[in-house]
């Protein structure tokens, strides 16, 4: 379970992020500024809001080719098509904010999106992981992870690439082999430090989502797929819909 607490324009908030079980008080939820995401358990209480949500889980706890054998062909293939890749290179750390924030926001300008806050990163402290793929020295490929330690959980928050940009399909072609070679060096990387759980950050469960393809992507890796809640408490939803129809 990892807790995270922030401040928006003075106001406090709280996220607790993969918890098994319910620990608000009354008080609580009745005025707090709460939130739970991606909670095990699935209850229903007056004054919260509950939204039931899908995920995609690998098992890190598995054996490293038991890991690999359940993606699918093509993942495999691609991956190993990396390793002949001589002008890549990457860099992982844990502080890369400002270069995700503004590869983001080139990004977000070219898809017509909206940027990434820095308050939205910096509420998370030290529990982001950043992987940047280069490809002949230049940024093509960012992805960032959420870590609970305690629950052994690494979470995608984020995935970005130049690939919108690529003219040259050959080099689309290995940017492509880049994003999903950082997908499988994150796991590795984590199953070394101990990680249970690499979570995929959400899946739609729906064929008709515009956003069915990246399902698709996502599925590609064999995860299995599961069912988790957020919560609210009403205060904190009310806060989140005004947020949600200025961002939009």
């Amino acid at each position: 379970m990892l807790k995270i607490s922030y401040r928006i324009k003075g106001i406090p908030l709280n996220e607790v992020w993969f918890a098994s079980k319910m620990e608000l008080k009354k008080s609580h939820i009745i005025s707090g500024l709460y939130c739970y995401r991606q909670a095990k358990f699935n209850i229903d209480i007056i004054g919260l809001k509950k939204e039931i949500i899908y995920t995609l889980l690998n098992d890190l706890t598995d054996d490293r080719e038991k890991i690999f054998s359940r993606f699918k062909p093509n993942v495999r293939n691609e991956i190993r098509k990396f390793d002949k890749i001589e002008e890549f290179s990457y860099r992982a750390d844990y502080d890369s904010k400002e270069l995700f924030l503004e590869f983001y926001r080139c990004f977000a300008k070219a898809k017509k999106l909206p940027e990434v806050e820095e308050k939205s990163i910096n509420k998370y402290h030290s529990n982001l992981f950043y992987l940047s793929g280069y490809l002949d020295g230049i940024l093509t490929n960012m992805q960032v992870y959420l870590l609970d330690k305690e629950s052994g959980i690494v979470r995608l928050l984020y995935s970005i690439s130049t690939l919108y940009e690529e003219e040259d399909k050959h080099r689309g072609a290995k940017i492509g082999w880049i994003n999903r070679y950082l997908h499988w060096h994150t796991m590795l990387h984590f199953k070394r430090e101990g990680f249970k759980t690499f979570d995929w950050g959400g899946y739609t469960n729906d064929p008709n989502s515009p956003l069915a393809g990246i399902d698709k992507f996502k599925a590609s890796f064999g995860g299995k797929k599961v069912v988790r809640y957020n919560y609210y408490t009403l205060p904190y939803y009310a806060l989140k819909v005004i947020q949600d129809r200025i961002i939009s």
